[in-house]
């Protein structure tokens, strides 16, 4: 009887997979391309030219701000995904840095190769300061065909792109260090033994050439629109379940840089108040280290490593319509969007130990067809937008934590609107270990529903 309840909860399992499973459009721009989650892989659909800046020849203005409030500021480690734009990005940053945290801005790797660490681009980033750091992005899906044709391990492609971020002018010494761009989601359900490549490639990055140094890994997720993400939940407290992989990740791995890209129609309900923004936020931003928090004692690995590791990656990707959350709103909104979900972000980590670990994808999309000279204008009122909002929601101020992020020279920046923009509440399930809406607790009645029935047919009928 045991083994039949298996298979028929594997049955309904497998059943819900499909259901939720919704297809998602290509990104504008895009050949042949859809992306199904929270990714960075829509960039690579993207026709968008890779240039270090949108905006040829601009420099800094070092206007370097004070603390937000009396009293200091909090620590911080940031951590940004740039596919392309990262000078400007890394510019825009620095003209508003806060005294008390350390930026690691990712560089994209050589488009005709993605094996090819992208020269002469660190040492700019380490020019902005010596709390800029420049982060090689180690593209997996590339790194993977690299394996199958030289019949070389993924161990030994770690060693091999830490030779060459070497070689490109990538210094860990100073500070630099290494980028998994992205861990998909094979290694999540361990199919075909992804999870035991993941940990072969992150050893090889981490020992290099026995300058150790841990890095980053960037971690595809699950869209903040879906309306059941309780199979999701099952699968993460699985992988939870994987001692092993997490004690490497322990040891391998600084930030866990979960993709979570916001989408703003689940963001700016109409007259909503501030604080109910960040908490629906926080339900997204947020699931994996909640979850983790949650965890059983059996999974004190895991628990240990996403208390320390885990580096929600928000959404600065203006204009998105899929994979990179969706935001196809005005600059106005885009910049009320990236305040808000910086609130939410320093709201929880004042609650964490440690150094606050955020960051932001930032991924400039002129989807609207915008005019050039606009388009670059307002994603750098965008990216003025961001480094204040991180630099003065740094306050120590303990009534309100990250407040700040939304209040500058008297306005608001955390109130814009979008129409027909509904919360979610399918993410409030993270909260514990196992919530009345997972997917075994419903499977669960059902089964046992299925088996009476099957056991009434099959019993002899009672004279």
């Amino acid at each position: 009887m045991r083994s039949g309840l298996l298979v028929i909860l594997a049955v309904a399992l497998g059943a819900a997979a499909a259901c939720s499973s919704v297809g998602t459009t290509p990104a504008e721009g895009a050949v042949g391309c859809s992306v199904d989650g929270s990714s960075l892989a829509v960039l690579d659909c993207s026709l968008a030219p890779v240039v270090p800046s949108l905006e040829p020849g601009y420099r800094p203005v070092r206007r370097f701000r004070p603390a937000s409030a009396p009293g200091g500021c909090r620590a911080s480690e940031l951590l940004f995904y740039a596919a392309r734009d990262w000078l400007r990005l890394a510019q825009k940053l620095a003209e508003r840095a806060s005294p008390c945290a350390d930026y690691y801005v990712s560089i994209p790797p050589l488009v005709r190769d993605k094996t090819i660490v992208r020269p002469n681009q660190a040492w700019r980033i380490r020019a902005l300061g010596p709390r800029f750091h420049a982060t090689a992005e180690i593209h997996w899906a590339t790194w993977a065909a690299w394996v199958r044709e030289t019949g070389r391990g993924w161990y030994q492609a770690g060693l091999e792109a830490r030779r060459r971020m070497t070689a490109a002018g990538f210094d860990v010494a100073l500070g630099d260090t290494w980028a998994v761009n992205e861990f998909p989601s094979s290694v999540r359900r361990d199919r075909s033994g992804a999870r035991r490549d993941a940990r072969e490639l992150v050893r090889g990055l981490y020992e290099g050439d026995g300058r150790r140094v841990q890095g980053a890994v960037f971690v595809i997720g699950v869209r903040q629109g879906t309306d059941d993400a309780s199979l999701y939940k099952l699968r993460l407290k699985r992988w939870l379940a994987d001692t092993p992989f997490w004690v490497d990740m322990q040891r391998t791995v600084r930030f866990w840089a979960q993709e979570v890209y916001g989408d703003a129609r689940r963001w700016g309900v109409p007259g909503a108040p501030n604080e109910a923004r960040r908490e629906y936020l926080n339900d997204f931003l947020q699931h994996s280290a909640r979850l983790g928090a949650a965890a059983p004692d059996a999974y004190a690995a895991a628990r240990a490593f996403l208390a320390r590791a885990h580096t929600p990656i928000a959404n600065a990707g203006w204009q998105w319509p899929t994979g990179l959350g969706w935001t196809m709103v005005t600059g106005d909104q885009m910049r009320h969007f990236a305040s808000s979900q910086t609130y939410a972000l320093r709201n929880f980590a004042a609650g964490r130990p440690g150094p606050n670990r955020f960051g932001f994808a930032w991924a400039p999309n002129n989807a609207s067809s915008m005019p050039h000279d606009e388009f670059v204008a307002q994603s750098g009122e965008l990216l003025d937008r961001l480094g204040s909002a991180i630099t003065e929601s740094a306050s120590v101020w303990r009534i309100d934590p990250g407040i700040f992020a939304c209040t500058s020279l008297g306005i608001d920046w955390c109130q814009a609107d979008v129409a027909g923009a509904s919360f979610t509440s399918a993410w409030k399930i993270f909260d514990a270990w196992n919530a009345p809406g997972d997917a075994a607790s419903r499977a669960r009645p059902r089964v046992v529903s299925s088996i009476r029935r099957l056991i009434d047919r099959l019993a002899p009928r009672r004279r």
